[in-house]
C-alpha cells in the first residue's frame, strides 16, 4: 500500500509524535511504502532513513497558526495517489487519528474559548468531517467527536493505542540496582508520577496528600522541574530509561483532569508496576481493575486516600507486582497488531 502521513512534527516527543514513529516502524516492517508530510523533520531519527519526507515550509507563518494551514499547504504537495492517514487537523484524510480533541480540552480543563481556540476547533471540524474514517484512540474520544463535534458516529472506530512490548516488559532482575540509582530507600514504598504538564496531570491534587500522609511512601516525579519543594516528593527530572524507571517503583500514579488515552497506565501495566488512576483516564476502559491496580475520582479525596491505603498494603505484603500482564489489559497492545486493524480501515 502506498501511504501519506501526515504529522505537524516528524520528531521524537509525547503522545502523536511517538505514536507516529511506532506506525511508521511497523508499516514499513510490513513492506508498505510510506511518505512523511511534516513541517519540522528530525533528520538523525532512524526512521527518516525508512520512508520518503517532504517539508511541509511554515517558515514565514506565525506559529500559532502553522496548524491552522497546514492542511492547505499539504494538499499542494502530496501525491493523491497514496491513501493519506492524518496524525493531525488535516483534511480530506482516508483516515484521521483522533488522540484528543480540543473542546475536550478546554471542557475539562474550565478553560474559556479564545480568538486561537476558537480558529483551533474550526479547523478540528473540517477535519473530522471531511474524513472518511475517524480512528479515536478511546471510547472517550469517540464520545467527543460524537457528542462535541456531531460526527456521524458510523465513520469512527475506536481502536486503542499501541506499546511497545520489546522496551516495557516485566523483567524485575535489575530492580535492586535501578532503586539505588534514584534514591529510592528500601523502607520506602515509590509512586512513579511521570508528568510534563504537571497541571493538567494533577500534581497539586497529589502533593495534597503525600505532603500530609505519614505512610511510609514518597512521590517520584519524572520529567518536569517541580514548582516547589514538596514533603514525600522526589524530583528526578527527565528520565530517558522510563522502562527501568516503570519497574523499579511500586506503583505508577497519575489523576489527570484530561486524559484522552494515557499510555502510562499501559507502559506501567506490561512493566509489571500497578497503576492508581483517576477513573476519568481513559486508558482505563482497557486496564482490569485489581489486577492492573486501583481507580480512584477525582474531586473525592477520600477515594484517592482509600487507593493508595490499599496499594500500600499490597506493597508490604509483597503482592503488588504484576507477572501475568496480559491478564491485566482487555486488549492486544501490539504495534503489529494495531497496523493489522489500521490497514483494515484502508482497505
Amino acid at each position: 500500500m502506498n501511504i501519506a502521513i501526515a504529522i505537524n512534527t516528524f520528531t521524537k516527543g509525547g503522545g502523536m509524535e511517538s505514536y507516529t514513529l511506532d506506525m511508521v516502524r511497523e508499516l514499513v516492517a510490513q513492506q508498505h511504502s510510506v511518505s512523511v508530510y511534516a513541517a519540522k523533520i528530525d533528520d538523525n531519527l532512524p526512521e527518516t532513513h525508512l520512508v520518503q519526507t517532504h517539508w511541509v515550509k511554515q517558515k514565514h507563518v506565525p506559529k500559532k497558526l502553522r496548524p491552522i494551514v497546514f492542511s492547505a499547504q499539504l494538499d499542494k504537495q502530496r501525491d493523491k495517489n497514496q491513501v493519506l492517514i492524518a496524525c493531525n487537523r488535516s483534511e480530506n484524510a482516508d483516515v484521521l487519528i483522533c488522540g484528543g480533541t480540543h473542546k475536550g480540552y478546554l471542557h475539562h480543563m474550565r478553560q474559556p474559548e479564545n480568538v486561537l481556540d476558537k480558529l483551533t476547533i474550526w479547523r478540528e471540524n473540517r477535519s473530522y468531517h471531511s474524513a472518511k474514517k475517524i480512528m479515536a484512540h478511546s471510547q472517550m474520544m469517540a464520545r467527543e467527536l460524537v457528542d462535541l463535534y456531531h460526527v456521524p458516529a458510523k465513520k469512527i472506530h475506536t481502536i486503542y493505542p499501541p506499546v511497545d512490548t520489546a522496551r516495557f516488559h516485566n523483567d524485575f532482575s535489575r530492580n535492586a540496582q535501578v532503586r539505588q540509582k534514584y534514591g529510592f530507600a528500601d523502607d520506602e514504598i515509590v509512586f512513579l508520577f511521570p508528568s510534563t504538564g504537571h497541571k493538567r496531570k494533577g500534581l497539586d491534587l497529589l502533593a495534597d496528600f503525600f505532603e500530609q500522609t505519614e505512610l511510609p511512601i514518597k512521590l517520584a516525579v519524572a520529567g518536569s522541574p517541580l514548582p516547589r519543594p514538596m514533603r514525600n516528593v522526589l524530583e528526578l527530572g527527565f528520565v530517558h530509561d522510563m522502562p527501568e524507571l516503570y519497574r523499579a517503583a511500586d506503583y505508577t500514579i497519575m489523576a489527570s483532569q484530561y486524559e484522552p488515552f494515557g499510555l502510562v497506565g499501559v507502559e506501567s501495566v506490561l512493566s509489571g508496576t500497578r497503576v492508581i488512576l483517576s477513573d476519568n483516564m481513559a486508558c482505563c476502559e482497557v486496564l482490569q481493575e485489581g489486577a492492573a491496580g486501583f481507580f480512584f475520582t477525582r474531586g473525592q479525596p477520600e477515594t484517592l486516600a482509600t487507593a493508595i491505603t490499599l496499594a500500600v498494603e499490597h506493597a508490604q505484603r509483597g503482592e503488588h507486582k504484576i507477572h501475568d500482564v496480559q491478564a491485566a489489559l482487555k486488549y492486544n497492545p501490539s504495534s503489529a497488531f494495531h497496523i493489522e486493524l489500521l490497514c483494515q480501515m484502508l482497505d
